[in-house]
């Protein structure tokens, strides 16, 4: 049974700064909901206070900004980007990687900016932003400031969001000629037992330059710089490719991975390995194809 808690329901991020001044130190806000009331209902967590942040408007809405960047509105729900137009134009790999997540139910109702904030080292986004380069908007009492995805995350259930910060938007830069961008999962629960994003560019037949992100191995998801380096140069036909495959699979050998319920960093490790070819190969096919 989840405790009893007060609701508001600001109408603007003004509204919510200040419903946030005026509570007690027992205070959260709410987006989807989906795992911050769980924690309250499993006594993990316990607020007396919890602020709405869905009815703000300037918190929804997905949109091109005139540079490029596909700006998603913080309390924009899973179910809202996986089926999204400019999702699958701007970032097709992030709609298809929202359409696996949980079940729909929870697609129905969790947003994107709550999965971020709570942090959970097992979620799936986090790793597709960091390897697209992403950043968030962040508005508090102080101003508001950009972070990069890469900022963001500091350690299990933790970000560096302030107490008091709305998250209000997650802004992912526009995809270049020639760039691809995908992620894969093996997930024997709801959540990922290992994940892997890889964003790369093609020219003239060769990756030119590649990010390889992991999760669901380390406290916070993390770039492997030199999983990335090894398939830089690489031709995308032929055995070459298949070689700098193998290369950046070994690089992924020297994270460190932690045992959970999924299995052992080892078994992990060789799960992300298998993951990184997979969307290796996706991400070249849309290379090319935007070449």
């Amino acid at each position: 049974m989840i405790p009893r808690f007060s609701l508001t329901r600001p109408g603007s991020i003004e509204e919510a700064l200040d419903a946030f001044d005026r509570a007690a130190d027992d205070v959260a806000y709410l987006a989807g909901g989906t795992e911050l009331l769980q924690v309250m209902k499993m006594g993990l967590a316990q607020f007396t206070t919890l602020i709405d942040l869905k009815g703000i408007a300037e918190l929804k809405g997905i949109s091109v900004l005139p540079v490029g960047t596909l700006r998603i509105g913080a309390t924009s729900t899973h179910r809202d980007i996986e089926r999204s137009p400019l999702v699958r134009e701007r970032a097709a790999g992030l709609a298809r990687l929202e359409s696996r997540i949980a079940n729909v139910r929870v697609r129905n109702a969790g947003t994107l900016g709550g999965n971020l904030a709570f942090a959970e080292p097992h979620s799936d986004p986090a790793t597709f932003l960091l390897a697209c380069g992403a950043s968030l908007t962040l508005a508090g009492r102080a101003g508001r400031r950009e972070l990069e995805v890469a900022e963001f995350a500091v350690g299990p259930l933790a970000t560096a969001r302030e107490q008091d910060e709305v998250l209000v938007e997650i802004l992912i830069p526009a995809a270049r000629p020639g760039e691809g961008r995908a992620y894969d999962k093996i997930a024997f629960f709801e959540r990922p037992a290992a994940s892997v994003a890889v964003r790369l560019t093609v020219v003239d037949g060769s990756i030119a330059d590649a990010t390889v992100a992991v999760g669901s191995l380390t406290d916070t998801p993390v770039v492997v710089t030199g999983a990335g380096g090894a398939l830089q140069g690489a031709p995308v036909l032929g055995d070459g490719f298949a070689v700098a495959l193998d290369a950046a699979a070994m690089a992924l050998g020297g994270v460190e991975a932690m045992a959970d319920l999924n299995g052992s960093a080892d078994y992990k490790r060789h799960l992300a390995g298998v993951l990184l070819g997979r969307a290796a190969g996706v991400a070249v096919r849309e290379a090319t194809a935007h070449a």
